[in-house]
């Protein structure tokens, strides 16, 4: 009897003890429902959240593809990143993916070579060469590629804040989409011209406060303005346009013409590669053995035609190609302006002098030409070499100094009006040849293009 009272106060205590029962707002049923829920929102959201991760990283990740600052001439300053401190370069510099400024003085140049895998450095294929002449400067926003191959986005470069002179040569886009721009204003901007280029072709680009004019020597360009892409324009083979940035006009001009033919040797494909000697007549000279050589083959990522002589040589040679126009020449005498535009790099010259009779430089170049009166034949002539020893500045029939340039470097040069240099009773009324060669002992240069163009003045 007494473990029996003992069990029933000890359930009496017991009950006294347990909570009451629930009476919360929510059932326990419908409790139980929203943890459910919740858990299962959850785990559509991790599992949606990893698809779209993994979606994303196969197919719209980028990596950063190879930029390359390379100076032809003088200093350049950079300003890389948010530090506002301006570095001085005068040697390569690989540019990473971050804001980084650049600009030139009037006696610098310098060349932003893009090739799409950093690993392989100059073995790969150089997709494009934007080179900045004096007094330019520009930022350098990104050079991006997609991560995998089955990607549909492009390779995408970027350059902002632009203001001077550009060339531009893109020679490597393949199956590949590929996008590259340049904006007059700063990257966010809601005013100020965009340029775009989506294949290969040869651009020259310039840009003033006021004013960005864009000329198309090969391939095809979109110009638009920012606040207002419908209105894009299209600039074809040939034709310069002007963006009046505070008229807001776009205005096309077709005056432009390069007569020289297979002169873009890096855009050349195929059978336009066989083609190139034939319109180049190249050929060799020396007072003894051994010979020089000329060929047209890759380097360093572009098509070129190389000219060279090596084997100790230790006489005088040469090795030369010239485009001769037909019959009588290449009238110009209607147009109001002619000019010389070449690309290419110095890799070797063993004499320190150029000649005085238009020699011994790693490269001259020559325009043969009949005067005004349809009678004389006169020449003009431009060299460029390294070795700044005792380097003859001119030669004898020179009307303008040799050029000294970087070793090494491409450099691209433009002539300016050939009509504004030579005096007016001796100016170009028919052009008879364009040459350019390598001469001295040992030498050897290549040569990215080479363009005569006509057309109108550019000034005003």
């Amino acid at each position: 009897m007494d473990v029996m009272q003992q069990a029933e106060e000890v359930l009496e205590a017991a009950s006294q003890d347990s909570p009451p029962p629930y009476s919360g707002p929510l059932s326990p049923d419908r409790i139980a429902w929203l943890v459910l829920i919740a858990a299962f929102i959850l785990f559509c959201t991790v599992t949606l959240s990893t698809a779209l991760g993994v979606w994303h990283y196969l197919f719209r990740s980028t990596v950063a593809m190879s930029a390359t600052l390379q100076v032809a001439t003088g200093t350049v300053g950079i300003v890389p990143g948010a530090d506002p401190t301006v570095v001085a370069v005068r040697e390569d510099r690989e540019l990473t993916n971050t804001l980084t400024g650049i600009s030139t003085d009037s006696l610098s140049q310098a060349t932003i070579l893009i090739r799409e895998n950093p690993l392989e450095g100059d073995s790969s294929t150089l997709l494009a060469a934007v080179t900045l002449q004096g007094d330019t400067q520009l930022k350098f926003n990104f050079a991006r590629r997609p991560r995998f191959e089955w990607s549909q986005n492009p390779q995408h470069v970027y350059f902002s804040a632009l203001r001077g002179d550009l060339d531009i040569m893109v020679s490597g886009v393949g199956d590949r989409r590929f996008l590259m721009e340049f904006a007059s204003d700063d990257l966010g901007s809601t005013e100020g011209v965009v340029v775009q280029i989506r294949n290969n072709g040869r651009f020259r680009v310039s840009v003033t406060e006021d004013e960005v004019r864009v000329l198309n020597l090969s391939g095809e360009a979109f110009v638009f303005f920012r606040e207002d892409e419908s209105r894009r324009a299209v600039v074809s083979d040939g034709q310069e346009l002007v963006a009046r940035i505070g008229a807001r006009s776009l205005t096309r001009r077709n005056d432009s013409t390069n007569v020289l033919q297979s002169g873009s040797f890096s855009l050349l494909r195929g059978p336009q590669l066989i083609g190139a000697l034939t319109d180049w007549q190249c050929s060799v000279r020396q007072q003894q053995a051994p010979p020089g050589n000329f060929s047209l083959e890759p380097f360093d990522g572009r098509v070129s035609l190389r000219l060279n002589r090596f084997n100790n040589a230790q006489s005088n040679g040469e090795v030369r190609c010239t485009q001769t126009f037909a019959g009588d020449g290449l009238s110009v005498a209607e147009f109001d302006s002619l000019r010389i535009l070449t690309t290419f790099r110095t890799d070797y010259q063993s004499l320190s002098v150029c000649g005085r009779a238009a020699s011994e430089c790693p490269l001259m170049l020559q325009v043969t030409y009949f005067e005004k009166n349809g009678q004389d034949i006169s020449h003009w002539y431009r060299g460029f070499y390294y070795a700044d020893a005792d380097a003859r500045k001119r030669c004898d029939t020179c009307i303008e100094d040799h050029v000294n340039i970087n070793q090494g470097a491409w450099y691209t040069f433009d002539s300016d009006n050939l009509f504004n240099l030579i005096a007016e009773d001796e100016k170009p009324a028919r052009v008879k040849s364009v040459s350019f060669y390598a001469s001295g002992h040992q030498f050897d240069t290549i040569v990215s293009e080479m363009i005569l163009l006509l057309g109108e003045s550019t000034a005003g």
